[in-house]
């Protein structure tokens, strides 16, 4: 009778537990067809929010750059000599004369192939050029990579790695081509690595231009291209061996391997894209941290862009393969950096973000060098934290919140209004010294005053005039909502607030995100055609 009964118990609680199971089941998955529901509408909006969250920040960001651009150019026509009038008197009389030209449509028979081939070769002799005549040694950081690649002692001590590891990987570049290519003199080696700076310069520029074209339009592409060209394809920025041009290189290359990855269909070119993506965000960080920035703005479009209804779950190992790669390269670089017996380096030794956060709330925001003394002063690594950490309170609180809002005004202003990127600011006159001093060759009289990096009041005018219209035309980006578009904003605003958190006051660093510019730029051009083209169809019908 009690195993009948408890026959009866079992039965009955394996029915009401089955009934509670499949009612609990149902529950759950109608939960989570809610939440998923809920998910996607989250996602929808925040998809068609995208630009107006980025407008946020992107517009008032980039009028503070245009009106410090203003300003610089109105003080460099108020102190120009007659050479810079001159320049200014034929920009008057040559603009309306090819707006007129356009207007009326008049057609020169020329071969754009062989005007193009042309133009590229004179701009390669141009860059050579450059080389030959304003190639230097520059006492700053550059200086230091360089006379201890050639295995002499930085003129600022041995120290030097130590306090500022990240430049380790390029240190091991410059000595790998030195050692490579017989131990020539720093001269020699210098001129080379110039030549090397401008061939991948042009690479990047060419490639900007492709991906302009394959994902936006072709005019979008040419402008970038120009552009590129006029603000670093004909200075002599990359005859001086540092990570300027490198960054401006990988920013491209990065954003080219992240577009192809997210637009391949097939699974094995998403993977080969992976990889790619992963050894460049490795280069990235090991090369300028902040580069990292082009792969955070591209993981925000693409989680709000992202069908996710029809998410192909094979996706998730190609995102693992990108996390993955860049991780253990990291973790494989920096044992070799700890146990190489090329370059003592103490990890100690190494200057934490607060350091760089305190000497970006300071003066304009950029280098100085008593914070710099201070900290390198302090050898416990926990204590010198501490104390940046302190100084960075104690500045922000003396300026106050209306102090400090005008102080990242002015900061803006000088991370982005200056189009020559302060050619010629750091280390005052050792920002470089050509190796020979030629006065009158044509290099030095346009980048050099006295044998000191310097522009020429004329070449200032005009490369700030190019700036100030380069900024205007990215101001019609705008309204863009295009993919590429979004991620160029994005990435503007990111590499911005990187500038202001940190060490900036420099427009030197925006070289690193000038792709973005260039790209935003192109897009608005294009927009400021199309308002014209508007704007002229509505006058004909009237």
């Amino acid at each position: 009778m009690v195993a009948v009964v408890s026959s009866s118990l079992v039965d009955c609680f394996y029915r009401v537990g089955r009934i509670w199971g499949f009612t609990f089941i149902i529950f759950a998955y109608r939960h989570f067809l809610y939440a998923e529901k809920t998910i996607f509408g989250w996602l929808n909006v925040l998809k068609k929010s995208m630009n107006f969250l980025v407008n946020i920040f992107f517009v008032p960001l980039l009028i503070i750059g245009l009106l410090g651009a203003a300003a610089n150019l109105l003080n460099d026509m108020i102190g120009a000599s007659k050479s810079g009038i001159l320049v200014l008197d034929i920009l008057l009389v040559s603009v309306p004369v090819f707006l007129i030209a356009y207007k009326r449509q008049l057609r020169i028979p020329i071969n754009k192939k062989f005007c193009c081939y042309g133009l590229a070769c004179v701009i390669v002799a141009w860059q050579a050029y450059l080389v030959i005549t304003v190639a230097g040694f520059s006492i700053w950081d550059p200086g230091n990579i360089l006379l201890k690649a050639i295995n002499k002692t930085p003129w600022t001590g041995t120290s030097y790695f130590s306090s500022n590891p990240n430049t380790f990987l390029l240190l091991l570049i410059e000595h790998g081509i030195w050692k490579g290519l017989g131990q020539p003199s720093m001269r020699v080696l210098t001129s080379l690595f110039g030549l090397l700076s401008y061939g991948l310069l042009d690479a990047s520029l060419l490639t900007l231009y492709h991906l302009g074209k394959k994902y936006l339009t072709q005019r979008v592409g040419k402008v970038a291209l120009g552009l590129g060209i006029i603000s670093l394809g004909v200075t002599p920025w990359a005859v001086i061996p540092y990570s300027d041009i490198p960054a401006f290189a990988l920013t491209v290359f990065s954003l080219g391997a992240l577009l192809a990855f997210f637009n391949s269909k097939l699974i094995r070119k998403r993977y080969l894209y992976a990889v790619l993506s992963g050894l460049l965000l490795g280069v990235d960080y090991l090369i300028k941290p902040s580069l990292v920035v082009t792969y955070i703005a591209f993981a925000i479009i693409a989680l709000a862009s992202v069908n996710w209804h029809k998410f192909d779950k094979q996706v998730l190992g190609a995102l693992g393969v990108l996390i993955v790669i860049p991780t253990i390269m990291l973790l494989g670089f920096s044992a070799y950096q700890q146990r190489n017996s090329y370059v003592r380096i103490d990890q100690s030794q190494a200057l934490p973000m607060m350091h760089f956060a305190a000497m970006g709330a300071t003066g304009n925001g950029a280098y100085t060098y008593a914070d710099v003394k201070r900290d390198e002063a302090i050898k416990n690594p926990d204590k010198r934290n501490a104390v940046a950490t302190k100084v960075w309170k104690q500045r922000v609180a003396k300026m106050g919140w209306a102090g400090y809002q005008n102080f990242l005004i002015k900061k803006q202003a000088a991370n982005i209004s200056d189009g020559t990127f302060a050619w010629g600011w750091e280390a005052g006159t050792g920002f470089l010294k050509p190796f020979r001093n030629h006065p009158r060759s044509i290099g030095q009289r346009l980048f050099c005053i006295d044998g000191v990096a310097n522009y020429n009041s004329a070449v200032k005018i005009l490369v700030r005039l190019v700036w100030l219209g380069t900024l205007l035309a990215v101001l019609f980006a705008v309204s863009d909502t295009s993919f590429v578009g979004l991620l160029a904003k994005y990435a503007f605003v990111g590499f911005c607030l990187f500038l202001l958190l940190f060490e900036g006051g420099r427009s030197r660093y925006a070289i690193q995100f000038l792709p973005f510019i260039l790209l935003l730029a192109g897009i608005g051009m294009q927009e400021l055609a199309r308002i014209c083209r508007v704007l002229r169809n509505s006058k004909s019908k009237d």
